[in-house]
């Protein structure tokens, strides 16, 4: 190949690179709008199942005293039938009974299931959207890392999204601290602090929601007991600073806990990102770039999270340690 056909050929290399960029951004763009959107319709379908199961659940459970109540009085009945004055308006009181008990059951049961019906179907559109964001994610973050920014607050609903679904939350939230095991060595302490901080905060998040008894208990168990003993062992090895939400004792507004955390974790990276710009502009005395990358929320230093006294020992199945 001659020289100037190498040029030639880069330069519609670059062409290309730059057209599908454009492009991956505007469907990531459009990928985040339609699982907001499907977000939305799930949500809505889930706050019409909360609503509709107590009543709903209350209405069959009265049913079924009243079947039992009419059944024993039939039998009363039929031990003083001589006595009744009218056997027909007996009947009549029966059958009307019965009638009033089975329609009860009916609407409550055909309630319940046009909202499940919703739930289902607003959940499997909402798996779709975000499996569809997470791609188109994945490959912006591939090609414009610098673009991510724009969709911190889809990132963030993502958490949000998984509790639309039975253990979602306690799933999404293993397969993070699984796949960011390895690489937790290689972040600056103040983003160990605050990613750490946010998987705790999620962790006990789970655990105070009801989605904690979700899906299969005894499974469910078992990932909350791995979860919480990753979290521990990130403690320990790396030491990244004290965090209260390790504490058995320690209980708050966890989705707060978590945005703040969430916020401090933007921080932590855009303070990484321009000591290293800073660094790569001028080079900078070891103690004075120590300094740079440090710079952000103060840390307690020298105090791991597993050296407080009152930190949970094991398992992570109920209240830390319980």
């Amino acid at each position: 190949m001659t020289p100037s056909l190498a040029q030639l050929a880069e330069l519609v290399r670059q062409a290309e690179a730059k057209t599908r960029a454009k492009k991956i951004e505007a469907e990531t763009q459009h990928a985040a709008e339609q699982f907001r959107a499907a977000e939305k319709r799930s949500r809505a379908a889930l706050g019409r199942m909360h609503a509709a199961r107590p009543a709903c659940t209350r209405a069959l459970e009265q049913a079924d005293a009243d079947e039992h109540l009419l059944k024993d009085l039939v039998r009363k009945l039929a031990q003083f039938k001589s006595s009744l004055s009218s056997d027909a308006e007996a009947e009549r009181l029966i059958a009307t009974s019965q009638a009033e008990i089975d329609r009860t059951r009916q609407e409550a049961k055909a309630e319940l299931e046009v909202a499940g019906r919703e739930l289902d179907e607003a959940r499997r559109e909402l798996r779709t959207a975000v499996d569809a964001y997470r791609q188109h994610r994945r490959e912006l973050e591939r090609l414009q890392p610098e673009l991510l920014e724009q969709f911190a607050d889809a990132d963030r609903l993502l958490w949000d999204a998984e509790s639309h679904f039975p253990g979602g939350q306690l799933q999404l939230l293993a397969h993070e601290v699984e796949a960011g095991v390895h690489a937790y060595g290689q972040l600056s302490k103040l983003e160990q602090y605050a990613r750490l901080k946010v998987w705790i905060g999620r962790f006990r998040y789970h655990q105070a929601g009801p989605d904690r008894d979700a899906g299969n208990a005894e499974e469910m168990q078992a990932l909350a007991h791995k979860v919480f003993q990753q979290l521990k062992w990130l403690s320990r090895q790396y030491e990244p600073g004290y965090i209260e939400a390790f504490r058995q004792d320690f209980s708050t507004d966890w989705a707060a806990y978590v945005a703040e955390a969430q916020e401090q974790l933007v921080q932590a990276v855009e303070a990484h990102r321009r000591a290293r710009a800073e660094a790569a502009d001028q080079p900078l005395h070891p103690r004075a770039r120590l300094a740079a990358e440090t710079n952000g929320p103060r840390i307690e230093p020298d105090r791991a999270d597993h050296d407080h006294p009152d930190e949970p020992e094991d398992d992570g199945r109920g209240e830390s340690g319980d």
